[in-house]
């Protein structure tokens, strides 16, 4: 198209976007149609697209129906000799299956009249067009590839199934890779209840597509119209096992479909290396990103690296029931396949992470697209699963991407407009937990001085609001849950400062029930308060992994008068629930858990209030706060046998001294506090009772270690002072 009548037509264009659809006319649908044609310029393309996204997004759609089925008749008119005749309106019907497939697919279907007589309907006449070489085939074949994005739409295009399979090997790659797309979209079809299925055909089959759209991606030289119809077809096909071996198995083809991510952003730097006049910037960083070309890419490298969830009983037994009715055989088993291993996709990661990934994942990135960085977030955890791979992950700026990814998940940008665009989504609905999981586990095996940027005691402060959510969302798994607080134990223990920050923080995960709430109702959560919860937890890591969080936040000045409270005199009913949870937690069957509670008393049992209120916590006489204590002087419980019996503890078998170390340390705070209080001679009495004095001594004749042999030394020096009656 010359220069002079591009200009006019994007001038035209730029116009019909601000009329009202009442204005349209057969004249502007035609403007349109020859618009969106490949031939025509990108500006012009764009402004097309934008007026017919205007257009089909009205309320009054049927305003310009009229116009455009006038446009149809102009069309069909005349019988056409050149198949090109058709080029623009395969265009029109291309993009508007895009924005209003059903309007869309009530044109491909309506029927035509020509030479004054109707006549089959207007797929029917494009594919007796498309039947000869010409544009038309590479447009008719992005035509039903759109077509076949919807459940409507593959019923419509299987009317076309023979040509695209007779078209699959003819021509350029581009023309296979679009009929290639098409056909994995239409797919197989489920088959009828009780017929044989021969899955090995289907998987050739599938086989077949992917290599020839890989192929395409590959040469990088077929027609930029196929590009995006390709990665839809591949992201479909992606979903299945066979398939993903094979697309990962391809460095060539994954080095390929790296190249056609955005080009990243230039890292800023304060030393630039080479002299500033002499610095070349790629001109593509200041180009658009096309969101879709990403979200495709994202999605195949999704595909390929995600892990096979794991099915709770009952999943298993609907997949179970789904496999007998398919196959008409009572008991018949799901069949696990080879590829869908956790051995296989650890596999298929390593490959994508040696393939260079990570200039991709800095390219993707950019997109301004809610979806993408929801896929991303995904990417980010699956290439983070294996902590083999992390150190790369960080060393080639996986985590920069990453937190940029987060922070614009948590912090969605709010629409400009009165409505909102289709990506956009409801508040509180975003996909933002496999982000915040990926940092978890960065966080838990990294230290902060590699992960964080300098200051790394300010920049690790970026990372708490993602925990936070991550630790109280309702839809975080037990996984995440655990590996929240695993990270939260491990920047507690960088500063203290970080330790108060997590004690007073609040957190609001999102309410799927806002409709229903009442207007006084907050839905904020105390992190402190979910972290008590999980104290209590049945699942035995996560109630480990809360207490050794809780052990590491009472060194900090909030998280002690937290847990100890601030005065011997008034102690709060909390406080005593709190620290007697810690207690029972000393005699679990889980050292560690053993060892983290132990250690928040030892710190504890410090502070006069906390002394206070284990004396002032309601127990049995023979279930004493000495007694309870002493527990951590017995021998590791060694739990359940295979048969779900108790293991009979050995007697002889000696404690673990850490354990013996927290629990000298614990009676000394103890017995000091009773000398000085009013409770001496009663609490003295029962620690003999319960018989502190031999439990003390059989540490310093069992235990060599100095922090051991004082504490239980000054103690034994306590009770002489105040011998018994």
């Amino acid at each position: 198209m010359a220069p002079s009548s591009s200009t006019s037509a994007e001038a035209s264009l730029k116009s019909l976007i601000a009329r009202p659809p009442s204005s349209i006319t057969v004249g502007d649908v035609r403007l349109l149609a020859n618009s969106l044609v490949h031939t025509a310029t990108r500006p012009q393309r764009s402004l097309a697209t934008v007026a017919l996204s205007k257009l089909a997004g009205t309320a009054d759609l049927a305003i310009i129906t009229p116009s455009v089925k006038a446009y149809l008749d102009e069309t069909f008119l005349d019988d056409a000799d050149e198949p090109t005749h058709y080029l623009p309106l395969a265009a029109l019907l291309t993009g508007l299956f895009s924005v209003a497939s059903p309007a869309a697919s009530s044109l491909l279907t309506s029927k035509i009249t020509r030479n004054g007589a109707e006549e089959e309907d207007v797929l029917g006449v494009l594919l007796e067009s498309a039947e000869l070489a010409s544009p038309l085939q590479s447009a008719f074949a992005e035509l039903l590839s759109q077509v076949a994005s919807t459940k409507q739409g593959r019923d419509v295009v299987k009317r076309a199934e023979d040509w695209l399979r007779g078209a699959l090997h003819y021509g350029d790659s581009g023309l296979g890779a679009l009929c290639a797309a098409a056909l994995s979209k239409i797919g197989p079809g489920e088959p009828e209840p009780g017929a044989d299925v021969d899955t090995s055909a289907v998987k050739a089959g599938e086989m077949g597509l992917a290599k020839k759209m890989m192929d395409h991606i590959t040469a990088a030289t077929g027609p930029p119209s196929a590009l995006l119809p390709t990665l839809e077809g591949l992201s479909i096909l992606t979903t299945k096992p066979h398939v993903k071996h094979l697309v990962a198995s391809s460095t060539l083809f994954l080095k390929a479909l790296f190249k056609l991510s955005p080009v990243p952003d230039a890292r800023p730097s304060s030393l630039p290396v080479t002299p500033r006049g002499s610095i070349e910037i790629d001109e593509k960083i200041f180009e658009p990103v096309e969101a879709s070309l990403c979200y495709g890419i994202c999605t195949i490298l999704v595909n390929i690296t995600t892990r096979k969830p794991i099915l709770s009983a009952e999943d298993e037994q609907i997949a179970k029931l789904r496999a007998m009715a398919i196959s008409g055989k009572k008991g018949a088993k799901v069949e696990e396949d080879p590829f869908d291993s956790d051995e296989a996709v650890e596999e298929r990661v390593a490959h994508v992470v040696q393939a260079g990934i990570m200039p991709a994942l800095r390219g993707l990135v950019r997109a301004e697209s809610t979806l993408v960085k929801e896929a991303l977030g995904r990417l980010c955890l699956n290439l983070v699963y294996d902590k083999v791979h992390r150190p790369v992950f960080v060393r080639d700026g996986g985590f920069r991407v990453l937190s940029q990814v987060v922070r614009d998940l948590m912090t969605p940008k709010s629409p400009t407009g009165a409505k909102k665009t289709a990506e956009q989504k409801e508040e509180g609905t975003l996909d933002y937990l496999p982000a915040c999981q990926a940092l978890a586990k960065l966080v838990i095996t990294t230290p902060p001085h590699l992960l964080f940027p300098p200051p790394h005691l300010t920049t690790s402060l970026n990372a708490l609001s993602p925990l936070y959510h991550l630790l109280v969302h309702p839809s975080s798994t037990l996984l995440q849950t655990f590996e929240a607080l695993m990270a939260l134990t491990n920047l507690a223990s960088v500063d203290p400062s970080i330790a108060n920050r997590i004690v007073d923080a609040t957190a609001t995960p999102p309410v799927h029930d806002a409709m229903w709430r009442g207007a006084g109702r907050d839905d904020t959560v105390k992190v402190i308060s979910r972290v008590e919860e999980l104290l209590l937890d049945s699942n035995p890591l996560v109630r480990r992994a809360a207490t050794e969080l809780v052990c590491n936040l009472v060194n900090c000045s909030a998280g002690h008068v937290y847990f100890a409270g601030e005065s011997d005199v008034e102690i709060s009913a909390r406080v005593k629930s709190r620290l007697n949870v810690l207690l029972v937690l000393t005699s679990v069957d889980d050292t560690p858990t053993r060892l983290a509670a132990g250690g928040a008393l030892a710190i504890l049992s410090e502070t006069p209030s906390a002394a206070a209120a284990l004396f002032s916590i309601k127990d049995e006489p023979a279930r004493t706060v000495w007694t309870r204590v002493l527990g951590l002087f017995e021998p590791d419980v060694p739990g359940l046998d295979e048969d779900g019996e108790e293991i009979p503890v050995i007697s002889s078998a000696p404690p673990t001294p850490e354990l013996v170390h927290r629990g000298v340390i614990i009676l000394l705070n103890l017995l000091e506090y009773a000398e000085k209080g009013n409770v001496r001679d009663r609490q003295i009495a029962r620690a003999r009772e319960a018989g502190v004095e031999t439990k003390l001594l059989e540490a310093i004749r069992r235990e060599k270690a100095r922090e051991i042999l004082e504490p239980a030394v000054e103690a034994l020096k306590l009770f002489k002072r105040y011998p018994a009656p």
